[in-house]
């Protein structure tokens, strides 16, 4: 895995200023709505990752202490130390066996047959039982909006699958609980091999340590079952297309009283009809008449927060840009975008004689040619 002040191009000691400018550019470069790069999708959500992490303190401090192994599932700092002392005074592997480094980290990330067993005891040195709480898996989702929720923020439904305590069993996998004969409860088999050991997991117990006469059919003695639900989530105003939220507490359920995991919800949008975005502002093409472009008049235009009017001047061009202060996409830590009109003169359609007799009159009060000076 790249280091992350490596994808944002700031050094190690960037402060929150840089690490935000880094991220505006690299962002902007890697939009997919805007960079036509091959790669720009993946280099996008690389760079938002990076981001995330670097600009929360608390998860850039534990990335400074403990590099790539703080960005895993439910890291845990404080047993993180504790195993890094533990390693420290007792040499290499002080819980013999073994057990690999990874298995180590394995069993602070809640991840499957690591030193600590599917109940949260630990197996392997320690005399005391530790108890574990495990945090739920995170999950992937993705929903698709329309360009005013995305610019004003709104709520959406989602249908998940969510893993969660098996209601048949409480979570338990089964009745009759009892150690596992093959492995005598360790969750590993040692196995000799060319003159060398190698640890591997228990295929009796899946490295639980245990097994049970009867396993619960409702969840084929895993404890857990996926529960299909459906819930409102927030879309925070000013997202962008591409982005991926973390909504915390929503992905699968804890473990041992853990947390719940969280929900990656990629957005996608969909685009408008008559607005079109670039970055915080929007451009929206407004049709006007002859009349109203020569003359200047008021006019009345929509906008994402209800009708406003808007004066055209006088002498207006086809393509005159106007500009509507703090009436484009809302940003949580920066000023709102503007709105820019685009103002359209429309000629009308199948000309009548008169109206062509009317045109060349137009023509007759223009000072000079409309293409002189045009060449290459």
């Amino acid at each position: 895995m790249r280091d992350l002040y490596d994808i944002l191009g700031v050094p190690r000691t960037a402060d929150q200023a840089a690490i935000r400018k880094a991220f505006k550019v690299l962002a902007r470069r890697y939009h997919p709505d805007v960079s036509k790069e091959k790669d720009a999708e993946t280099r996008f959500k690389e760079v938002s990752a990076a981001h995330e992490v670097l600009s929360d303190e608390q998860r850039r401090a534990w990335y400074d202490e403990f590099g790539e192994e703080s960005l895993r599932v439910g890291f845990d700092a404080d047993r993180a130390r504790q195993l890094r002392a533990a390693m420290g005074s007792a040499g290499p592997n002080p819980y013999g066996g073994g057990v690999s480094l990874d298995e180590l980290f394995g069993s602070i990330f809640g991840a499957g047959g690591g030193p600590f067993g599917e109940g949260g005891h630990f197996r392997g040195g320690w005399e005391e039982s530790v108890t574990v709480r495990r945090r739920g898996p995170d999950m992937e989702s993705r929903t698709e909006i329309d360009l005013l929720t995305a610019i004003k923020g709104g709520e959406v439904t989602l249908q998940t699958r969510r893993p969660e305590s098996c209601a048949s069993c409480q979570g338990q996998g089964g009745t009759g609980r009892q150690t596992c004969p093959a492995c005598r409860g360790q969750g590993r088999i040692t196995q000799g091999r060319f003159g060398m050991q190698a640890v591997t997991l228990c295929d009796e117990c899946a490295g639980s340590g245990h097994t049970f006469a009867q396993e619960c059919p409702a969840c084929a003695g895993s404890g857990r079952v996926t529960i299909a639900r459906t819930q409102r989530v927030r879309i925070p105003a000013g997202v962008q297309a591409g982005q991926v939220l973390r909504l915390r507490g929503l992905g699968g359920e804890g473990r041992g009283g853990g947390p719940a995991g969280n929900l990656l919800l990629t957005v996608h949008i969909h685009p408008h009809p008559l607005l079109r975005r670039d970055g915080a502002d929007l451009e929206m093409e407004v049709p006007v008449t002859l009349g109203e472009a020569l003359r200047g008049d008021r006019i009345t235009v929509p906008t994402p927060d209800g009708e406003v009017v808007v004066k055209i001047p006088a002498g207006a061009r086809n393509g005159q840009r106007l500009r509507l202060k703090g009436r484009g996409v809302a940003q949580s830590r920066s000023p709102r975008g503007d709105l820019y009109l685009i103002l359209r003169p429309v000629l009308p359609e199948n000309p009548s004689p008169e109206a062509l007799a009317l045109a060349e009159q137009l023509d007759a009060f223009l000072t000079g040619l409309p293409r002189e000076g045009l060449h290459l």
